[in-house]
């Protein structure tokens, strides 16, 4: 996306980016899947095109004003953050219709053929502390802000070319892993509330931020792949190429992401592992098919083929 200063406009100045692309399609998609079925959604379905539309107007709205002031342009740069969860937390209802099959059995058993007392031994490191628990549901929740913090590193060394990328492949990360969402709609191992303290242990400051990662994860067959891995590795590249500093800042909190996931039994093992391999394909795809999506290619790439010049 552009950064702090002007990232190659043309005359008229660019204000829709790559990122935008892709979040107006996959918009387009949910909202062609709700229309496909309305009829299961029930009233269901009217709020989600509302909020769809809106997500759609955000977008047009930030972009169009991101020439007018610095914090629209901000708000712009930055608007995959607040589109990503609004449409994470749309995809419960959605996956409910297009895939009601559960995939936890597989998975689960997955688990046992390859990762034999792997997981049983993962969950039960140094007999589960309360410390450990509660550090681990903090190294969770650190998730939702890694991709901000890096993009705020970038944006702030004005390497506009290097945040556009990072926050592309970030965006394309987080769809690809929807996309197993809806392939493969999977509960992971989690604990029943009602479980929680004798299973999950943890004081009360783990046990609060369960709460807020349950209020805020409103989606829950969202297991395979593991998201907070996939995105905590891509990151993890993208800091490796900043500096050795920046690596050595992140390296840690990724590694503590990655442990919390099977720890607090939100993931299987084999999440973990389709999250690395996830992290891996978008890491290398993700420079690789911007162009197609920025706007000016995409005008360029239709006038060619439509003959027009």
């Amino acid at each position: 996306m552009s950064g702090p200063v002007e990232l190659e406009r043309g005359g008229d100045g660019e204000r829709i980016n790559a990122a935008d692309v892709l979040n107006g399609a996959a918009i387009l998609v949910l909202a062609a899947f709700v229309a496909f079925f309305r009829r299961q959604l029930g009233e269901e379905a009217l709020w989600l095109i509302g909020v769809l539309a809106s997500l759609l107007l955000f977008i047009a709205l930030s972009s169009w004003l991101s020439h007018r002031h610095v914090l629209w342009r901000v708000m712009h740069d930055f608007s995959p953050a607040v589109v990503l969860p609004v449409l994470f937390n749309t995809l419960g209802p959605i996956i409910e219709c297009a895939s009601p099959a559960q995939w936890d059995p597989t998975f689960a058993a997955l688990d046992e053929r390859f990762f034999p007392m792997l997981a049983a031994r993962w969950r039960d490191v140094l007999g589960r502390p309360p410390w450990l628990t509660d550090l681990s549901y903090l190294a969770y929740v650190s998730y939702y802000l890694v991709p901000v913090a890096l993009g705020v590193i970038l944006y702030r060394r004005e390497t506009p070319d290097a945040f556009r990328r990072l926050v592309f492949s970030v965006v394309l990360t987080f769809y690809a892993s929807y996309a197993g969402y809806f392939m493969f709609p999977t509960l992971g191992p989690r604990v029943p509330f009602d479980a929680e303290a004798a299973i999950i242990g943890g004081g009360t400051f783990g046990h609060g931020l369960r709460l807020f990662v349950d209020f805020v994860e409103r989606t829950r067959t969202d297991a395979f792949p593991s998201g907070h891995t996939a995105i905590a590795l891509l990151c993890l590249y993208f800091a490796w190429q900043i500096s050795q500093a920046a690596f050595a800042v992140f390296a840690p909190i990724v590694t503590a992401i990655i442990f919390s996931t099977v720890y607090l039994h939100y993931h299987y093992v084999v999440d973990v592992v389709a999250g690395a391999a996830l992290a891996g394909g978008c890491a290398w795809l993700g420079p690789r098919v911007q162009p197609i999506f920025e706007p000016r290619e995409m005008v360029r790439w239709f006038a060619v083929h439509l003959g027009i010049r």
